[in-house]
């Protein structure tokens, strides 16, 4: 008498547990799908694979406190001097407390007197929110200097925490490159959303000057 109620509702039971197991399934990535940053001792902020880069393009892989590391193509090349030779696959590993890290898509290195001599003098003052210290309006006239940056993309960072202050009148330079059409386009913020816009830009063929402090 009760079967065909029973049957539908069972029906129904054996339909709901199979929706529910499809979105389930559906909802589980594969962990080869998974991004692979992940709580790190020393990458922190950034740990993504090394395996697949694209050889023509500059990207940031690796981000931790004072270090990271990044693929550099084989038309970039280092204006450092001695401080670093050939690197091995073309990855880059930058340590210890340097004044901030350079690319371009010519060019890579850390800021100091061989390419940035004013910057060097003035000197790069970590005070958050000061209009009259911080990274100063010269830094952004030696970055620019290095080539040709018509449709540039400039990524200027604050830090790991944002405490790297930024000189007023660098912003209003930049500012004004922006208007005139001098770059296309310009960033300033934490050294996390610096390395991910540069990426962002950089896999789409852009060409960026980005500028990473990897402490403050």
């Amino acid at each position: 008498m009760h079967c065909p109620l029973i049957f539908s509702l069972g029906k129904r039971f054996v339909l709901l547990i199979y929706t529910l197991c499809f979105l389930g399934l559906s909802s589980c990535k594969d962990p080869k799908d998974e991004h692979t940053r992940s709580c790190h001792p020393i990458w922190f902020w950034l740990n993504d694979d090394e395996k697949e880069i694209p050889k023509d393009r500059c990207i940031f892989t690796k981000l931790g406190w004072e270090r990271l590391r990044c693929h550099v193509t084989d038309l970039q090349q280092c204006f450092n001097g001695n401080d670093f030779s050939k690197p091995e696959k073309n990855m880059v590993e930058v340590v210890g407390n340097i004044p901030g890290w350079v690319v371009t898509p010519s060019f890579y290195g850390s800021v100091t007197n061989e390419k940035f001599p004013k910057t060097m003098e003035i000197g790069i003052k970590h005070q958050y929110g000061s209009k009259e210290y911080g990274l100063p309006a010269q830094f952004l006239e030696e970055l620019l200097a290095m080539e040709d940056h018509k449709e540039a993309i400039v990524i200027v960072s604050t830090g790991m925490e944002g405490q790297l202050g930024v000189s007023q009148e660098l912003v209003n330079r930049i500012k004004k490159k922006k208007e005139k059409g001098e770059i296309e386009n310009y960033f300033i913020c934490r050294s996390t959303i610096a390395v991910a816009t540069h990426n962002t830009y950089a896999k789409e063929g852009k060409k960026v000057f980005t500028f990473i402090c990897t402490n403050s």
